[in-house]
């Protein structure tokens, strides 16, 4: 049964891809045509369209997405580093037998503090710069 759910798994994600990107264009040229129907020239069109484009567009997701993954890197090797001083290594069991124990412990939660701290300190940077900018223009 396992088998028979492992073979589904890209097959419905595909399809769920497919339709979110059919329905995508679909609203899409259903809205154009909608302003047809009611009456707006090109020009008019042109503007509403990208007026509402520009009032969403935020130009700084590869400056948000950089600082996030650093943070996240280095939060993941110093989570490894910390782990690997203080939790691996051989221990033993209560009847004596010694064992080498290495699972993580602190490389998982100190990747997601990471993640946190580099997406507040990504927002943070990201309006100061939005802010700097505003003001030179």
């Amino acid at each position: 049964m396992p088998e028979v759910i492992a073979v589904f798994i890209p097959i419905i994600f595909f399809i769920v891809f497919g339709l979110v990107i059919t329905l995508a264009i679909y609203f899409k040229s259903r809205e154009k045509q909608m302003m047809i129907e009611k009456g707006l020239s090109t020009e008019q069109m042109f503007e509403l369209l990208h007026s509402r484009d520009k009032e969403r567009k935020n130009g700084y997701y590869l400056l948000k997405g950089g600082i996030i993954t650093v943070f996240l890197v280095a939060f993941g090797i110093i989570g490894n580093i910390v782990d690997r001083i203080f939790f691996f290594g051989y221990k033993y069991w209560e009847d004596g037998t010694k064992y080498w124990d290495n699972e993580p412990v602190y490389s998982v939660w100190f990747t997601f503090l990471g993640l946190g701290i580099g997406a507040i300190v990504a927002h943070f940077v990201a309006r100061k710069v939005e802010l700097k900018e505003n003001a030179q223009k």
